[in-house]
C-alpha cells in the first residue's frame, strides 16, 4: 500500500457506482445515502465517476440531489449536472475500425458506447444483460464499422465469458494498436473495454477538479475496479472498497468494508465528515449549606457534654 500523509481536510469526494457506491442488487442503501448527505450538508462536493453512461446514473444524481458535474464513460464524457456535456474525448475511427474487426473475426462479441446510447450487431444476449447495470438498451445498427464514418465513437466493449480469453485479446490488441488506445476492465460483465489513448476515469476526474478549483490534496476518492486504482493513487486520500483486489487495495491508502456492507459510508463517516465533540454528562451542582439565622442561633439550646467518670475515679471514691 503507498504510504502516503494522510489528508483529513476533504473538500470534494469522487465515488465510484458498481461495486463501490451500489451493492450486489445495483441498489443504494440508506446509509451511504445518508451519510452522502451529511458530507453535502457539511459543504463536501460530491461527484460521481463511472464507466457508464450518465443515464445510468440518473436515478441516483436525483435522489441525492446532486448539483455537480460528473465524469462519465470511463472519464471519457465530464457532464455538467443538467446532463449537457463539458468535455469528451472520442476514439479515433481508424483504430476503432481495427479492434471490432480482429475481436468479430476471433468469436468476441463488440459493442460500442457514443454518448448515451450503446450501439450494437442485435439487442438480444449477451447486450440485453447491461441494463441490469442501468444502462440503456443497446441499439441494434447491424454492422458496428458500417456505422463508424457518422458516429462519434467514446469506447469499444469486447464482451465474452471468459476472463482467460479476454486477457489474451488485450495482449494481442496491444500488438496491433496499443499505440492509438488504452485498456481497461470494469465491473460490468465480463469486458475488455478500448479507450481512446490515454483515456481514464483518473484522467476525466483530474481535468474536472481543474476547472473545478479543488486541489488533488482535498479530494478523496473510492473504488474497487482496475478502472479506480489510478485515480485512488492521484488523490490526496484513495480508498479502496473491501471487495476489491488486492492490486486496487495496493493503490489505496485505506480500505474499508465491502460494497453491501456500507463502505461507502464508512470512508465518508471515517475520513471526511467532522469529527464530532462527545457530549460530556452534566454535573448536579453542589448544594450550599443552609445559612442559621441570629434568631435560630439564639433559640437553640446550649449543648452540654457531660463526661462520666472513669472507672479509676470511681473505684477511688469507694476507698
Amino acid at each position: 500500500m503507498d504510504i502516503k500523509p494522510m489528508q483529513r481536510d476533504i473538500k470534494l469526494i469522487v465515488i465510484d457506482l458498481d461495486g463501490t457506491l451500489l451493492n450486489d442488487q445495483h441498489k443504494m442503501t440508506k446509509r451511504n445515502r445518508d451519510a452522502i448527505k451529511k458530507a453535502i450538508t457539511n459543504d463536501i462536493r460530491v461527484v460521481l465517476a463511472t464507466g457508464k453512461t450518465r443515464t445510468s446514473a440518473e436515478g441516483i444524481i436525483k435522489d441525492l440531489g446532486l448539483d455537480t458535474p460528473g465524469v462519465y464513460v470511463q472519464g471519457l464524457m465530464i457532464c455538467n449536472a443538467d446532463g449537457t456535456i463539458r468535455k469528451q474525448t472520442t476514439m479515433d475511427k481508424a483504430a476503432a475500425r481495427k479492434v471490432i474487426n480482429y475481436a468479430e473475426n476471433n468469436g468476441f462479441e463488440v459493442m460500442l458506447y457514443s454518448g448515451n446510447r450503446l450501439l450494437a450487431k442485435h439487442a438480444e444476449e449477451p447486450f440485453s444483460e447491461i441494463t441490469k447495470y442501468g444502462e440503456p438498451a443497446p441499439v441494434a445498427v447491424g454492422s458496428l464499422v458500417n456505422n463508424l464514418d457518422s458516429t462519434q465513437i467514446h469506447k469499444v466493449v469486447v464482451l465474452s465469458n471468459s476472463p482467460r480469453k479476454l486477457k489474451a485479446l488485450r495482449w494481442q490488441l496491444n500488438q496491433q494498436v496499443g499505440q492509438q488506445v488504452s485498456f481497461t476492465t470494469a465491473a460490468v460483465l465480463t469486458s475488455l473495454e478500448v479507450l481512446p489513448k490515454g483515456g481514464s476515469k483518473a484522467n476525466g476526474v483530474r481535468v474536472l477538479l481543474k476547472d473545478l478549483g479543488v486541489a488533488l490534496e482535498n479530494v478523496m476518492a473510492i473504488g474497487d475496479g482496475e478502472n479506480d486504482a489510478d485515480m485512488l493513487k492521484m488523490v490526496g486520500l484513495g480508498v479502496a472498497m473491501g471487495n476489491a483486489t488486492e492490486a486496487v487495495k495496493a493503490a489505496a491508502n485505506e480500505v474499508v468494508s465491502n460494497n453491501n456492507n456500507h463502505g461507502v459510508a464508512e470512508a465518508i463517516t471515517k475520513f471526511a465528515l467532522p469529527k464530532e465533540e462527545p457530549k460530556e454528562e452534566a454535573k448536579p451542582e453542589p448544594i450550599a449549606p443552609a445559612e442559621t439565622t441570629k434568631a435560630e442561633s439564639i433559640a437553640k439550646p446550649a449543648t452540654t457534654t457531660t463526661e462520666a467518670p472513669s472507672e479509676s475515679k470511681a473505684e477511688g471514691s469507694k476507698e
